[in-house]
């Protein structure tokens, strides 16, 4: 008698889930995780592949180690970057989109013309789609604007001339980036036993960053001058800033771990008492400090307290929590509202209430505790590195071993309610990591150990490298754990943005050595229809997009076997488009009860 068929489904949210039993996970959460790398809570649905990153800013002068990266909106071009010099003392450089080239001759051509590639120097029409504007020049060097990673530059041998075609020369050289500027430095600051420079941004009239690094005094940047911060009330050796209530707040000097040093009101170089700066001595050792909702929070390792009042005449220290601290400084993340930091019991978060005084603190990770703990005890906390996401609602924590175990938390919404979902990061070496708006286009952006700077969010490798991605469904059992089943049909639904290749495997009963499983299946399609968004993933006529190509979100694959339960687990490692699994169907039909 043939079985009588039916149909489980799972839809894929949850995220990673290495905290419940099996059998909560097999009917409560059949469409969380029990493995999530390189994949990420989707906002739009599911499970998707992240993309890579490009090696969009080039090698910062110097030796060893990115030491610290800042997206900063209105300083230069809005990329800086500290690493040791190979000689002197200019640690500190920013990134200029600009690229330089020569031309033919010195002709006609003014600065602010927007200038258009030609194929033929006497032909207008056979013009390219590649213009640029031109910024400075100086006898046949120019230097043009591209637009921020411009997909193309003009090429050499080619021909460019104005709008109306007025002037034209011919190009003589390849352009290239203009790319890391050093900025010279005051005070002769060393890199000698600096492992990471942070960059904290404030306004007090003028956009300038703050940088501290343990070993040398704080200092600013305001795009054209740098200023070390020197003043005989202030810290010499800080490794963390921050503002607060128009004060500069320095803290975490080796030699006084437990100060909160603070400079006078919109002067960030003047720590005089006489003009309302001062120190506060918050009775242990200050692991990070962070603002939120006019408060300053001040972590360490088993106590939490926070900072209230506008000013030197009306600050004062509240208690938040004399039990728990902050593990990492690095850790300490706004998002969605709250502040989440890595505490001994996982990640948790600071949300201010209606009710004065009133703070709460929960575990938002508790269905990755182990998952935390391992990370904990395996990882070097001080290397930790994070960076937020914005557009995506999401946060990630890096280690400076590409080996290494990360972490994304990202903010989903389901049935009204917000919550954190979880997957973890490899193959990844990051020393540092930021990330922010420039105009309107967000940029999140990493260093690593030898000196390169990298794009994240950009197209679909690790550099030149593939992606390792991997999603492992829990073990599903239908309705009664000790039923077999056979099953026939697995049918992945999908929202492909290219054409894609995954493994999948198909294992049964826990793992259990005594059950045969079948061999990998492959979802493939050569042939998706054309993806159209933003960035990278721009479809573009004329190439080797597919316009009339299978829309369908759903890819069936037949297999054969039978088990009590049965789990499946995507795999790819590629340099394909990335791809989203949003969930899945199993036809099974039922076996008896042994």
């Amino acid at each position: 008698m043939a079985d009588q068929v039916s149909t489980f489904k799972a839809v894929c949210r949850g995220g990673l889930n290495t905290g419940s039993d099996v059998l909560s996970l097999g009917t409560e959460a059949s469409g969380a995780a029990t493995q999530l790398v390189n994949y990420e809570p989707n906002l739009e649905g599911g499970y998707r592949k992240i993309s890579g990153y490009a090696h969009s800013f080039g090698t910062v002068t110097g030796t060893g180690s990115v030491l610290g990266i800042a997206v900063a909106n209105g300083i230069n071009q809005g990329i800086l970057a500290c690493r040791t010099p190979s000689s002197g003392n200019n640690y500190l450089h920013h990134w200029n989109f600009y690229y330089t080239f020569t031309v033919g001759a010195d002709t006609n051509l003014t600065v602010g013309q927007t200038l258009t590639e030609r194929s033929d120097a006497s032909d207008a029409d056979t013009a390219t789609s590649v213009t640029g504007v031109l910024i400075s020049k100086s006898s046949n060097t120019i230097v043009v604007n591209f637009g921020r990673l411009p997909s193309a530059v003009f090429t050499n041998g080619n021909h460019i001339s104005d709008d109306s075609f007025s002037t034209s020369t011919n190009i003589a050289t390849a352009p290239s980036v203009v790319g890391w500027t050093a900025v010279s430095t005051s005070g002769s600051p060393t890199m000698t036993g600096v492992s990471k420079v942070r960059f904290t941004e404030i306004n007090f009239g003028t956009p300038k960053v703050v940088l501290t690094d343990g070993v040398n005094p704080a200092a600013t940047y305001d795009g054209s001058t740098y200023t070390q911060i020197t003043d005989a009330n202030a810290p010499t050796d800080p490794t963390i800033s921050e503002e607060f209530q128009n004060h500069l707040f320095l803290t975490g000097d080796p030699a006084q771990v437990s100060k909160l040093f603070f400079s006078a009101p919109t002067a960030e170089t003047d720590f005089d008492p006489a003009n309302g700066a001062g120190v506060i001595n918050v009775g242990f050792e200050i692991v990070a400090i962070k603002k939120f909702r006019n408060v300053l929070y001040i972590f360490g390792k088993n106590n939490i307290k926070r900072l209230v009042g506008e000013n030197s005449a009306n600050f004062r220290l509240e208690t938040v929590t004399s039990n728990l601290g902050c593990l990492a400084t690095d850790s300490v993340v706004e998002l969605g509202g709250d502040l989440l930091f890595l505490a001994p019991d996982g990640i948790r978060p600071i949300g201010g209430t209606a009710k004065i005084g009133d703070v709460n603190l929960e575990t938002v990770s508790k269905n990755v505790q182990q998952t935390i703990k391992n990370l904990i005890k395996d990882e070097t906390l001080t290397e930790l590195t994070s960076v937020i996401i914005r557009s995506k609602s999401q946060f990630r924590y890096f280690f400076s071993d590409a080996g290494s175990f990360g972490l994304i938390g990202a903010l989903r919404e389901y049935q009204g309610k917000m919550s954190f979902e979880f997957g973890q990061l490899t193959g990844i070496t990051c020393i540092c990591a930021d990330s922010g708006y420039i105009d309107t286009d967000e940029f999140i952006v990493h260093g690593d150990s030898s000196g390169k700077v990298f794009q994240q969010e950009s197209g679909n490798a690790f550099d030149t490298g593939n992606i390792v991605s991997i999603y492992k469904t829990p073990f599903i059992y239908m309705d009664n754990p000790e039923q077999r089943k056979n099953y026939y049909t697995v049918s992945t639904y999908l929202s492909a943005e290219g054409a894609h290749t995954i493994n999948l495997a198909v294992t049964y009963d826990y793992e259990n050595t005594e059950v045969l499983n079948p061999d990998n299946l492959t979802i493939s399609n050569d042939s998706p229809a054309a993806f159209f968004d933003t960035g990278s993933n721009v479809a573009v006529y004329d190439t080797t997009d597919i316009f009339d190509g299978n829309p369908s979100p759903v890819e069936s694959t037949t297999f054969s076997g039978s088990g009590k339960s049965i789990s499946f687990k995507y795999v790819t490692d590629d340099t394909n488009p990335s791809h989203s699994v949003q969930g899945y169907t199993v036809t099974y039909g039922i076996g008896d009860v042994r």
